[in-house]
């Protein structure tokens, strides 16, 4: 990991821009801010992302934060999110390693970063944090690298070049965040504990396991929601297409017991066809769900006891039913989120506990810095405007800085 600069003479008046991005299959998700003293702020954009030319994207004005994203990288284009599905037919790209697309996309949050702060493109200080699956993270060794050369040679955008010094870059594994989150809940008793976390996203899940305090185990499989959803267009055979973004959304309805979503799905173009569709769907959806849960719980078997396990992601909830009666069959207590709660100030794009995981490893990413450029941090990251400024760290980041400095001389956070 490249070690941040605690003493960069040459950018003492630049900004420094610190940004933790998780590329989902679903949703693109970041907190960004300020260092040190700035608020963090969520950043999302959707998934899709297209490699288009140069003449392609020039007639594409920056109208919003969230439509208009593009950059270039040399000879090399991309357009992202909403702009990217609507006008160039861009996908998830779910079969891809996560690290294929995280060059555009990480320079696609830099910029939006900047224009949320109002910063000039030309000239910042960035220090990055990216979260890969287990399975993913040595396919991420030269993606800092290429990150801080764009930004030398400067990344074009829908306004001004991007330019600037990437002074860190972090790849975290997925849910490291969210298991350093539960160590400094338990304390002493988390090094006495077997604990798993399992995390069900939209592309994959992946299973770490801590065994005593220490890693012992850390595993990526394809069963994210996208198994789901793949299973449910190829069991109905009606014309479903897995790209559709309100496939989703309905099927998650439908878990729920409404079933309104589904019926708007079906192409058919009688009231009788659509009748008949929305029939097929109700009973091949509890099929394809049962399936999907005995899938998780099958590559779940041979791992060793578990005193608790904690479950996130944003498919967690899809399933919770059936996992939580799986895993009190087992005999084993669920912790949903690690027990992490998203401050709610900061939950402007309605994200919840799909943020959890970033999150929190934003917490430590930031605490990283700290100790590297001897910040001395009295006040959490998100201020309760309803409460005096306290004196001394009492709760939320400056919790975390008390934990770790007891275990600083065993596990240094900047390792």
């Amino acid at each position: 990991m490249n070690k941040p600069n605690p003493n960069p003479e040459p950018t003492v008046n630049t900004p420094k821009i610190v940004i933790s991005a998780d590329i989902g299959g679903s949703e693109t998700k970041a907190i960004a801010q300020i260092y040190p003293s700035g608020v963090p702020i969520v950043l999302a954009m959707p998934p899709e992302i297209a490699d288009v030319s140069k003449t392609s994207v020039a007639r594409f004005v920056p109208n919003s934060y969230n439509t208009s994203i593009w950059v270039g990288m040399g000879d090399e284009y991309y357009v992202l999110g909403a702009l990217a599905k609507s006008v160039f037919a861009g996908t998830s790209a779910l079969r891809d390693l996560k690290s294929h697309y995280a060059l555009p996309k990480l320079a696609g949050l830099l910029w939006l970063a900047c224009r949320q702060f109002q910063f000039d493109t030309n000239n910042i200080d960035a220090f990055v944090q990216v979260l890969m699956p287990p399975g993913e993270i040595s396919n991420a060794d030269n993606l800092g690298k290429k990150l801080g050369q764009s930004l030398n040679r400067g990344i074009v955008t829908p306004t001004n070049k991007l330019k600037g010094k990437l002074r860190n870059f972090h790849v975290a594994p997925e849910g490291s965040g969210i298991m350093i989150y539960r160590s400094r809940t338990l304390a002493r008793s988390y090094t006495q504990k077997n604990i798993g976390l399992l995390m069900l996203g939209y592309r994959n899940a992946s299973f770490v396991l801590s065994q005593k305090g220490n890693p012992a185990l850390a595993e990526t499989t394809d069963l994210g929601m996208n198994w789901l959803v793949q299973q449910f267009v190829q069991r109905t055979a009606v014309g479903l297409s897995k790209e559709d973004e309100h496939l989703v959304t309905a099927i998650i309805a439908a878990g729920k017991g409404n079933f309104t979503p589904l019926r708007s799905l079906s192409r058919q173009a009688t009231p009788e066809g659509v009748a008949a569709d929305l029939k097929l769907f109700q009973n091949i959806l509890p099929e394809v769900r049962s399936d999907y849960c005995r899938a998780l719980v099958r590559s779940l078997r041979n791992i060793p006891s578990l005193d608790e396990i904690l479950i996130c992601g944003g498919t967690a909830d899809f399933v919770k039913k059936e996992l939580t009666d799986h895993f009190q069959n087992e005999g084993i207590p669920i912790v949903w989120n690690g027990g992490v709660q998203f401050p709610a100030p900061l939950d402007t794009k309605g994200l919840g506990e799909r943020v959890a995981d970033v999150w929190t490893a934003h917490i430590t990413y930031i605490l990283m810095l700290d100790k590297n450029f001897a910040y001395d941090r009295k006040q959490d990251l998100v201020p309760d405007p309803n409460k005096p400024r306290p004196s001394t760290p009492t709760s939320g980041l400056a919790q975390l800085r008390e934990y770790a400095k007891k275990r600083e001389a065993e596990q240094p956070l900047n390792s």
